[in-house]
């Protein structure tokens, strides 16, 4: 049996979030903390199990910075489809974005101190920062969680003594 790549990796988990995701949102109508929560726990769950197969592999040369870039190669693919994903459900969702922008509206008109003129001012602001302002935590977001999981798990497995078991060919 070939052995998948960091990167299929990456690309098995970034689908398993957007599926899940999906299924989410088409069964409850939005996207809660708890789906969160769980798309953080597979994106982890990804990386480690790159990260691991790295581990048991036959690799010689086993430093932080090979199973970082382990990591990375994972952690970069999820990112990538996470992005992608993200834009364009915020692209052709125009619904949401009024959802979010009608939110937005009740929240500013809890504040005594905005006149109604400030607050269509914060709202013409606001659509204009809806899709590059998501993307962007997008890609942040991501890209500080893999990095943060890559280097926790990368040094614990740096510092474990290789106990590769060798199998049969």
């Amino acid at each position: 049996m070939k052995k998948l790549s960091a990167r299929n990796k990456g690309l098995l988990t970034g689908l398993v979030i957007v599926i899940l995701s999906a299924v989410v949102y088409l069964t409850t109508g939005n996207f809660d903390n708890s789906i969160l929560l769980a798309a953080y726990i597979i994106y982890a769950a990804g990386i480690i199990w790159s990260l691991y197969s790295f581990y048991r592999s036959e690799q010689e040369h086993k430093t932080f910075k090979n199973y970082f870039q382990e990591g990375f190669k994972c952690y970069i693919v999820v990112t990538f489809i996470m992005v992608i994903v993200t834009f364009l459900f915020l692209k052709f969702n125009v619904s949401l974005q009024h959802e979010m922008i009608e939110f937005q509206r009740q929240q500013l008109k809890l504040n005594a101190n905005y006149s109604e003129p400030d607050i269509e001012e914060k709202l013409a602001t606001y659509k204009k920062f809806i899709l590059p302002g998501y993307t962007m935590s997008t890609i942040l977001s991501y890209l500080g969680v893999g990095t943060l999981v890559t280097v926790i798990t990368s040094f614990f497995l740096g510092n474990l003594k290789q106990q590769v078991i060798v199998t049969k060919k």
